[in-house]
């Protein structure tokens, strides 16, 4: 990479995360609120991670085959974190008759699928890839509480354990696998979970 596009890029990426998470803390549940991330999620895709970021992920996989299996895993874990979080209050016996979840309308579904892979796409390529220059601790501990933090105008400060708490399983797993696609699909599923579609 020549000394003119590092340059570029060491100051293009703070700017694309400064606006996106000003973006994302900003949405009001409506249906532009979709829009706004999509258009972040496009951003996420398109503004350049410093190289850095490679060499703060996972040991490179001996073989593509244990690239995949270590892929699957990934996500073997953190859906199943999901399906037993989903399941702790009731195995508790901890009434939770607010947060029951209802089956979602289709555009309701789709605009939180949609929602899944544009967060993701922003913050485990684009944040996590900007504060890899730092550490995969950094990065993964970052980008969980700028996670969190962005959801507190919509949902509340209630929300700041759940998210962290996600933010962090979907950290480990981007270093992990080493890409964004193992907490893409875990995001969707967890999505999917919350609008009633899986139980």
């Amino acid at each position: 990479m020549s000394q003119r596009v590092a340059g570029r890029t060491r100051l293009a990426t703070p700017i694309a995360v400064g606006l996106g998470l000003a973006a994302l803390a900003a949405r009001v549940p409506s249906t532009w609120a979709i829009l706004v991330t999509v258009g972040v999620g496009l951003l996420g895709l398109i503004a350049p991670v410093p190289p850095a970021a490679k060499a703060a992920s996972a040991p490179v996989p001996a073989s593509r085959r244990t690239a995949v299996v270590t892929w699957a895993g990934a996500l073997a874990l953190g859906i199943g974190a999901l399906l037993i979080a989903g399941r702790l209050p009731s195995l508790l016996g901890i009434g939770l008759s607010g947060l029951v979840v209802r089956r979602a309308g289709a555009w309701a579904v789709t605009a939180s699928a949609l929602a899944a892979i544009a967060e993701e796409l922003f913050f485990r390529r684009l944040v996590y890839g900007w504060l890899a220059t730092w550490g995969p601790v950094v990065a993964i501990g970052g980008s969980a509480a700028l996670f969190a933090a962005v959801h507190v105008p919509v949902y509340g400060f209630a929300v700041i354990p759940i998210d962290a708490a996600a933010g962090l399983l979907l950290g480990w797993q981007r270093w992990m696998t080493r890409g964004w696609t193992a907490s893409g699909v875990t995001h969707l599923v967890a999505n999917l979970i919350a609008e009633g579609v899986i139980a």
